[in-house]
């Protein structure tokens, strides 16, 4: 370090003490010296060099030594910390320049798609082998079950939607954006789900098993618009329970993260209960099931991350907007903020 301020002294100093000129600079590195006679241009270029290494390495050595003595329990050497610092910069760097996505799917969802697609298309190979399985007697056992598990598939969309209004509509009256804004979101996505299922259910026209027993390829194409048989293909049972499922993590995943590992198990486990009351009931193959799970899934996740990332649409800010208070006499007064 004395030697680096010995040359910033020598190579900037006009002259000596007495008022004689500089015949040149010397360098002092590695305990040998080297002396550069005089010459203008490159004593000037001398002079910028060993400022420049002078102002860049005195900072740094200085504030590695302050830093060594404020946190000693930290054993870091100053490159350690100096590539901290790099790397947080970059890090910083990144976020800054990161853009919201512009719209609702993006690339990868066409390319999950088509994941899912080929996985329902491998799984109906099996669809006539596990349709005689949940058939069999040992799997259908007593009244008592089947009257169970007929209870258990009337958790389907419609249920869930007015589940999740209500817990919009909750919200609102306990004054909860949170709860408003959970019920809202989860609302928003069992409705699209249940279009879109509806959508791809009339258009493919796939035969439910009950319909056709012995084969899982019967398909009459736009016939599942008017006909309820031929409306197998996807489950909308199992998409409306993913889209809840995967809508409530991501709210979750939002707002506490710590909690999802623990959340996510217990929703999925259970939102995989209605496909296979659908089985056991022989409305729907194994095929159907996997194609709505994915078709939830996705429409559930594509809904709270365009919620989390874009500023309210018009849907949002109207129904979160709404407040229900007491009037003065007894009564409830709705009041409605509408910023079209």
């Amino acid at each position: 370090m004395r030697a680096v301020q010995q040359m910033l002294a020598n190579a900037i100093s006009p002259g000596s003490a007495e008022g004689d000129s500089v015949a040149g600079v010397i360098l002092a590195m590695e305990g040998r010296m080297y002396r550069l006679q005089h010459n203008p241009a490159v004593r000037h270029v001398c002079r910028a060099a060993v400022l420049g290494v002078a102002l860049g390495v005195s900072p740094l050595s200085s504030n590695a030594q302050q830093d060594d003595r404020q946190s000693p329990d930290l054993g870091l050497t100053p490159d350690v910390r100096l590539q901290v610092a790099a790397d947080s910069l970059q890090v910083a760097a990144d976020s800054s320049t990161r853009t919201p996505q512009k719209t609702f799917f993006v690339k990868r969802d066409l390319v999950a798609s088509g994941i899912a697609f080929a996985a329902s298309v491998a799984v109906s190979s099996f669809d006539l082998r596990i349709a005689h399985w949940a058939r069999s007697q040992d799997v259908q056992g007593d009244s008592t079950r089947h009257d169970r598990v007929t209870t258990a598939t009337r958790v389907n969309e419609t249920p869930l939607t007015i589940a999740a209004f209500a817990t919009w509509g909750i919200g609102r009256l306990a004054h909860s954006e949170t709860t408003a804004d959970v019920g809202l979101h989860t609302f928003e996505a069992l409705v699209l789900t249940t279009g879109i299922s509806e959508v791809l259910r009339g258009t493919i026209g796939r035969t439910r098993p009950r319909e056709a027993p012995e084969d899982p390829f019967l398909f009459k194409p736009g016939k599942g618009f008017t006909q309820f048989e031929t409306r197998s293909y996807p489950s909308l049972h199992t998409a409306a329970a993913f889209a809840t499922a995967t809508a409530l993590v991501g709210e979750i995943r939002v707002r506490r993260p710590e909690a999802t590992r623990i959340a996510a198990p217990l929703l999925y486990t259970a939102a995989m209960i209605p496909g296979l009351t659908r089985i056991y009931l022989d409305q729907h193959w194994a095929s159907d099931v996997v194609a709505g799970g994915f078709v939830g899934a996705l429409i559930g996740s594509r809904v709270v991350s365009y919620a989390h990332s874009h500023r309210r649409n018009r849907l949002d800010r109207a129904l979160l907007a709404v407040n229900v208070v007491p009037d003065g006499r007894g009564g409830t007064l709705v009041l409605a903020e509408l910023p079209w």
